[in-house]
């Protein structure tokens, strides 16, 4: 009976020894899977925000709406977060990746109380470069009720101007006025 015992405490040693390397193994695995996909939504953020550093500094925008000129400035400074933070008249916004559409969106609040959510087309390349268009799409929720439904096609002038035209619909389905803005940059 004692060798029984022996060689049955064996078997069940051995088999705990083998659901252990097993666990071992499995937790090892996900944990490579993890770090690995982890890297690789880092990476593309990191892509990301690289290219879109274009934005920091300090601008000069020339806005047009409806045959009415107005020019101010406003600002943009990467965070440690890896996101934009841009600071102007009328709005501050945060802008970063989003892995879950791949976009560059920003979020941002209006002075008047309004708030936005917008997201970015990666145009091809490494940076920005005279002539690529992209495209900004989004919704603004004004402090009155109304929404507004845009679209910006963003055009890269130069390495440092950008000219956008915006356009869109109010919540009714009718147009919003055109809005063009030339962003210029300052020297620092």
């Amino acid at each position: 009976m004692r060798r029984t015992s022996k060689t049955t405490s064996r078997k069940t040693l051995f088999a705990i020894g083998r659901v252990r390397n097993l666990l071992i193994t499995g937790l090892l695995l996900a944990m490579v899977f993890c770090v690995s996909t982890t890297n690789l939504r880092a990476g593309e953020a990191e892509d990301f925000y690289d290219f879109y550093t274009f934005y920091q500094g300090k601008w000069a925008i020339e806005e047009e709406t409806e045959g009415k000129k107005e020019t101010y400035t406003g600002n943009c400074f990467g965070s440690e977060g890896g996101c934009n933070v841009y600071v102007g008249k009328g709005e501050t916004s945060v802008w970063g990746y989003d892995p879950k559409t791949k976009q560059w969106t920003g979020v941002g609040q209006l002075d008047d109380g309004g708030r936005f959510v917008m997201a970015i087309s990666r145009p091809p390349g490494p940076k920005f470069k005279p002539g690529m268009t992209f495209t900004f799409t989004g919704t603004i929720w004004h402090a009155d009720g109304s929404i507004h439904y845009v679209t910006n096609v963003s055009t890269c002038v130069d390495e440092n101007t950008t000219r956008g035209v915006i356009t869109g619909t109010d919540q009714d389905g009718k147009p919003i006025p055109k809005v063009t803005k030339t962003f210029k940059r300052m020297e620092s």
